[in-house]
């Protein structure tokens, strides 16, 4: 008897231990799972990360209408307005900015990017403040103000490409009347004034809900490759590239050489060329009478600064290291080429090296190769400065 007593008491014990036990991780778990939400709601209601809270959670889509704009044609079937948002909003095409010049005192105020479109702008005012575990105080928020910028859709694109490439949005071909431009190829307008090359047309896509696919077809029915620069896309013609300068020569009228006239260029800039006004006129024989490249070598031989060139000599032979390289063909009038020479000269009993780096524009004109434009070190187009 004493031992079944004492049985029961141990059985007791031991029941009571579990029960406390298990209490006891019961209020810990509760005591971590507090702590933990306590931590979350913090961190959450600090009011940027408020923001970015309404814009993933789909809050801010709740005031949009599927009226808000006329969905484009080249959107897929039945897609709606009020989902596209909610898709953007949690999307990582999202950008949230604090609009410091319209936020003050307790209104926060902030500007939602898609890319570099301003699509809405939130407006956020403290409801109320509350403490939680006696140590952290607790910010709540209430949207006073959501302005949203539809007038293009929730996604849109200005497209170039050239004129007989074939632009398919969502693989609906690009009607003509969302063309705003017609324009020359980008980087080679000073050509385009004197020889055709195809040329670009500018497509205004807009008032899509959904991030489109976008596909650019050349000539031969084949796609292209891009980039999406700030919701814009510049595609140029893939033009005949010939590495080999000695592959284009034989091919260039009238024995004309390319590294020949960039000496005298070169020559020229330098008032070592030979010839009447500093060699001017030998120049302009390649040179289109009232181009850029005319007005500035005429200018430069006729003005005073021509006289304070540092006097110098050349050394014997001039040129060193000279290489034409990397041409490109744009039609059988127009074609570039990258120039690279050095000018050996001796200034002050010293020698300087004068370093020509450069891409040179030429045109088959009026009976004979100009020069219309060129690219400098610095990657700019002359007729762009």
């Amino acid at each position: 008897m004493r031992v079944f007593k004492k049985f029961k008491r141990k059985s007791l014990y031991h029941k009571s231990l579990v029960i406390f036990t298990a209490l006891s991780i019961l209020l810990g778990l509760v005591m971590v799972s507090y702590v933990y939400k306590t931590a979350v709601i913090y961190e959450r209601n600090l009011v940027d990360n408020y923001i970015t809270y309404l814009a993933s959670s789909g809050k801010l889509s709740e005031s949009v209408s599927d009226s808000s704009f006329k969905v484009s044609s080249y959107e897929k079937k039945n897609a709606k307005i009020t989902d596209g948002v909610k898709k953007l909003y949690k999307s990582d095409n999202i950008k949230i900015k604090k609009n410091n010049k319209e936020s003050q005192n307790d209104l926060f105020v902030y500007d939602l990017y898609n890319g570099d479109k301003l699509i809405s702008t939130v407006s956020l005012k403290k409801s109320k403040t509350y403490t939680r575990m006696a140590l952290l105080t607790i910010d709540e928020w209430e949207v006073v103000d959501t302005k949203t910028y539809f007038d293009e859709g929730l996604f849109a694109y200005e497209i170039t490409i050239p004129e007989n490439y074939e632009l398919k949005i969502n693989d609906t071909k690009a009607k003509d009347e969302d063309i705003t431009d017609k324009g020359d190829v980008k980087g080679l307008e000073e050509l385009t004034k004197y020889v055709k090359i195809n040329p670009s047309v500018t497509y205004k896509i807009n008032n899509l809900v959904y991030e489109p696919e976008i596909k650019i077809l050349d000539e031969n029915k084949k796609e292209v490759k891009y980039t999406v620069n700030d919701n814009k896309i510049v595609v140029n013609k893939e033009f005949k590239k010939i590495s080999n300068y000695d592959d284009l020569k034989g091919d260039l009228k009238d024995n004309f050489d390319v590294l020949d006239f960039a000496k005298d260029w070169s020559l020229y800039l330098s008032k070592d060329l030979s010839g009447t006004n500093y060699g001017f006129y030998n120049l302009s024989a390649n040179l289109i009478k009232d181009s850029k490249k005319y007005e500035f070598a005429y200018n430069w031989s006729h003005n005073v600064d021509i006289t304070f060139t540092s006097r110098h000599t050349l050394k014997n032979p001039p040129f060193s290291n000279e290489k034409v390289s990397d041409c490109i063909v744009y039609n059988e009038n127009a074609f570039s080429c990258h120039i690279y020479l050095e000018k050996n000269m001796v200034v002050s009993g010293n020698t300087l090296t004068d370093t020509l780096d450069d891409r040179f524009y030429f045109i088959y004109y009026d009976g004979g190769y100009k020069f219309v434009d060129s690219i400098a070190k610095d990657g700019l187009l002359e007729s762009q400065k």
